[in-house]
C-alpha cells in the first residue's frame, strides 16, 4: 500500500505543471535518528556526521523524479568535495540487488555518494517521508534546517548557497 500511494505522489509530480521542487527553510528541529546500513554492509549512524552539513535524501529506484535528481546529486558531491558536507540517500524498502541494478544504469555518471538501504521502511516512518524524493539538509549540530518534496536540481546555485550558509565556518 505504501508503494502504491508513494507512486502515486511521484507521478503527480511529473505532472506538466509541476516544476522543480524548491529547498524551503524550516524552523530547526533535531534530526530523528537515522542508522542505517550502506551497500557495503557497513553501518552510518547520521550521529556520526557531526560537524558537516548532510542532505538527507528519502528515494526509491521506481521514482522517475527520483531517478532524476541523482545525476545532479553527483555533481553537488563533486563540488563539494574537501568540504564539511556529506550525502546519505536512503533507499525505500528495496532489496541490494535492485538497488545495485539501479546504480548500474547510470553509465555517463558514476553514483558514488552513499546510499543507505531502508529495507523495513522504518526510517521513512521516523522521518515523516510521504513523499518521494524528499530531502533534508542537516546542519552541523545535527538539526533540520531545509527540507522538499520533490525533484531538486542540486548543483544549481539556490541549493549551493543554502548548503554553503550551513558549513562551519573555518
Amino acid at each position: 500500500m505504501i508503494r502504491l500511494l508513494t507512486t502515486f505522489l511521484c507521478l503527480l509530480l511529473l505532472s506538466p505543471y509541476t516544476f522543480a521542487a524548491e529547498l524551503k527553510a524550516v524552523s530547526p528541529r533535531p534530526a530523528p535518528p537515522l542508522v542505517l546500513r550502506d551497500l557495503a554492509g557497513n553501518t552510518h549512524d547520521l550521529r556520526h556526521y557531526r560537524g558537516k552539513v548532510v542532505l538527507v535524501n528519502f528515494w526509491a529506484t521506481w521514482c522517475p523524479p527520483c531517478r532524476a535528481e541523482m545525476p545532479s546529486m553527483q555533481r553537488l558531491k563533486t563540488m563539494m568535495e574537501g568540504k564539511p558536507f556529506a550525502i546519505l540517500a536512503v533507499d525505500m524498502a528495496e532489496t541490494e540487488k535492485e538497488v545495485r541494478d539501479f546504480l548500474r544504469e547510470f553509465k555517463d555518471t558514476r553514483i558514488d555518494f552513499t546510499i543507505l538501504l531502508d529495507l523495513k521502511g522504518e526510517a521513512m516512518k521516523a522521518w515523516k517521508v510521504h513523499v518521494f524524493p524528499t530531502s533534508f539538509l542537516v546542519d552541523p549540530e545535527g538539526m533540520i534546517r531545509y527540507a522538499v518534496a520533490g525533484s531538486v536540481e542540486w548543483d544549481e546555485a539556490d541549493p549551493i548557497s543554502k548548503i554553503e550558509s550551513l558549513l562551519p565556518s573555518r
